[in-house]
């Protein structure tokens, strides 16, 4: 029954997320900013009108920041793999150390989110327009349209 529940929340948690991408509001002529940094790789960063990105990662991990008229910064240590994508005016930083595999995707004006993974396993924080998400291996907090899962620590969050 455990594991049931574990795929069951992590499967819903996915899904709610792929779900809210569809409220993003579109930008016409926005210049999207893609910042990847492989294993070995230079720290990077750049910015084109209000997108902007940065991503740095050790020998054995890799980042990757987007911003589409928002803000995406990814950092990766120890094995791990981040991934921000900062969307419509969105905030999103993706910090990772010793194996882990955050994700945190903000999309709308005003919204953040932040995802802090340690250790190995999967986790996503998805912040919406006005809304805020803080997921950390201590806990996870969502304000307004958010929603957050690690697979990690089993916390979760969902707010409205």
């Amino acid at each position: 029954m455990r594991t049931f529940t574990k795929l069951f929340g992590g499967a819903a948690t996915l899904g709610l997320a792929a779900g809210m991408s569809f409220l993003a509001p579109a930008a016409a002529s926005a210049a999207p900013v893609g910042c990847t940094t492989a294993p070995g790789g230079a720290q990077e960063a750049s910015m084109e009108g209000q997108s902007q990105c940065d991503s740095v990662a050790d020998g054995s991990s890799a980042a990757a920041g987007y911003g589409f008229e928002g803000w995406g910064s990814a950092a990766a240590l120890e094995q791990a793999a981040a991934l921000a994508l900062g969307l419509n005016g969105g905030t999103a930083v993706s910090d990772a150390t010793a194996g882990a595999g955050p994700a945190a995707i903000s999309f709308g004006p005003g919204s953040s989110a932040v995802n802090e993974g340690v250790g190995p396993g999967l986790s996503i924080a998805v912040a919406g327009p006005g809304g805020t998400v803080t997921l950390t291996p201590t806990g996870a907090v969502c304000t307004g349209l958010s929603l957050a899962g690690s697979f990690t620590t089993l916390q979760g969050c969902v707010g409205r």
